[in-house]
């Protein structure tokens, strides 16, 4: 059986870039006072106007989106094809990886340009503070940002542990738990950070506990769903017993796979659809 030695990526990562991130904002109000006469503004060279450090922190901030959310959902769209066709390519193994640190890098600027937009609020609009809206996305964003700290430190080691094998086989119902939760958590707080920060006709108009209710009930939901879903591809591949039943599940040598990983081509680690081979070449599965 397969092992890997490639070791999840350090929780560091992300920390890295929000302390570079916030040295940079920092130096903006610095040198949009030495050349310009509004502390919010950051001059250009001739012949461009100033720009203001707003128009700075949305750019940040819908970078930070953009890597985050795009891939996280990467990231939930290869977990639904591992548990489709019980296992992943090895190639696919570094992406993962690599795909997990370019969501540290947008978490990372997120609380950059989000910090950013409180410190301009302080000194401009401090109205602002009183919109629910706002307290709702800083709370879904912490909540996002604790979570993904135990995905790097829980979920990672485990889910990759092996993916030429069945997700979270031979891992306690704890930690698999832990993982299908924190994929939940996941998935849901992307998605509903996004639709607040979309949203503006929210503002001041709803209660935080009204926003937050929906995101809740969204978890739990798709954390329910997530187990159902798990634990019956467990049951199609033979490797937890029926109702009632004393068998323990198969060893590693008979486990059975949908699909032999000698057969998915190269062209196909991103496909949903399972392939199958049939004489010289892999065709397609109705």
């Amino acid at each position: 059986m397969h092992r890997s030695t490639t070791h999840p990526p350090r929780a560091g990562f992300g920390r890295r870039a929000l302390a570079a991130g916030a040295v940079a904002l920092g130096l903006l109000p610095a040198l949009g006072g030495v050349a310009a006469a509004d502390p919010l503004v950051v001059p250009l060279p001739a012949p461009f106007p100033p720009i203001r450090i707003l128009t700075v922190l949305t750019g940040l901030h819908l970078l930070g989106l953009c890597f985050g959310l795009g891939g996280a959902t990467m990231l939930y769209f290869w977990i639904l094809r591992w548990l489709r066709w019980g296992a992943l390519p090895v190639e696919i193994r570094r992406t993962f990886l690599f795909v997990s640190k370019v969501v540290s890098v947008g978490l990372g600027l997120l609380w950059l340009s989000g910090l950013g937009f409180l410190a301009v609020y302080a000194v401009d609009s401090p109205e602002k503070f009183d919109n629910p809206k706002l307290w709702a996305k800083v709370v879904v964003v912490l909540v996002l940002t604790v979570n993904g700290l135990v995905v790097h430190g829980v979920m990672l080691s485990s889910v990759l542990r092996d993916v030429d094998r069945p997700l979270l086989v031979e891992v306690s119902r704890l930690r698999s738990a832990i993982v299908l939760i924190s994929g939940a958590v996941s998935g849901v707080s992307w998605y509903t950070a996004f639709a607040l920060g979309l949203m503006r006709e929210l503002n001041g108009r709803v209660a935080a506990a009204w926003l937050l209710g929906p995101w809740l009930a969204g978890i739990l939901a798709a954390a329910l769903v997530a187990f159902l879903y798990w634990w019956s591809r467990l049951r199609e591949a033979r490797l937890v017993p029926a109702a009632g039943a004393a068998r323990a599940p198969l060893p590693p040598t008979e486990i059975q796979t949908p699909v032999s990983l000698a057969r998915i081509p190269p062209d196909q680690i991103l496909a949903l659809a399972p392939m199958q081979t049939s004489g010289a070449g892999p065709v397609g599965r109705a």
